[in-house]
């Protein structure tokens, strides 16, 4: 014996509070890890997941359904950082596999507002939009 205690192997577990309600969750039972921090009601305030290659996730959720999320992300194009209110207002600022970075703003309607970017040959941009979404001068 080592004098280590024995490993757990497990599926998942779920801690719950005093009132037996899971507050907590750790599975792979997807197949790929995911943990939860839980609100009262049970929905996920907080998940932090790994993607099937690898990719890592950080989701925040708002308790007030009305008021803005954020998400921190790697994806197959890149990394950004992504706020998101219901109802289409949203915005993000990301750095691509290639070295171009930007933020994007999109109104309360969803509508692509404004592109701050930075090519990864180093060419700065701002492009506005209007109400419609087509170019502003």
């Amino acid at each position: 014996m080592d004098g280590q205690p024995p490993a757990i192997v497990t599926q998942e577990i779920r801690i719950v509070d005093d009132q037996g309600n899971a507050r907590l969750l750790l599975s792979a039972k997807s197949g790929v890890p995911v943990i939860q921090m839980l609100r009262p009601d049970g929905e996920p305030g907080l998940a932090i997941t790994l993607d099937q290659a690898g990719r890592p996730s950080i989701k925040l959720a708002n308790p007030a359904t009305a008021a803005p999320s954020a998400a921190l992300e790697i994806d197959d194009k890149g990394a950004h950082v992504k706020f998101d209110r219901p109802g289409g207002a949203s915005s993000y600022l990301f750095l691509n596999n290639f070295g171009a970075a930007g933020v994007v703003l999109l109104d309360t309607k969803g509508v692509r507002r404004l592109n701050v970017l930075t090519a990864s040959d180093g060419t700065a941009s701002v492009e506005r939009f209007g109400p419609d979404g087509k170019p502003s001068p």
